[in-house]
């Protein structure tokens, strides 16, 4: 989990943080969140966002899946 207290996230904005193109600043290029849910994805992880609305600050959440090793100890 990634917490920061910086200009937070627009509750209408929340559903689309991480769309390729998306950005809220004007020198904002929309790369940097879109490129994290993609390799979240690719590992078969989930990224998501909360905030509660600007000037609150917002938190970043990487869910992992867990696995018990099981097949690393089964007979050959």
């Amino acid at each position: 989990m990634f917490k920061d207290e910086g200009q937070g996230i627009a509750l209408a904005n929340l559903t689309s943080i991480f769309s390729q193109g998306f950005t809220t600043r004007k020198e904002g290029h929309s790369f940097g969140l879109h490129s994290c849910a993609l390799a979240a994805n690719e590992m078969g992880d989930k990224l998501h966002a909360h905030s509660e609305g600007p000037g609150r600050g917002a938190t970043f959440t990487l869910e992992l899946p867990i696995t018990t090793g099981q097949a690393e100890h089964e007979p050959h």
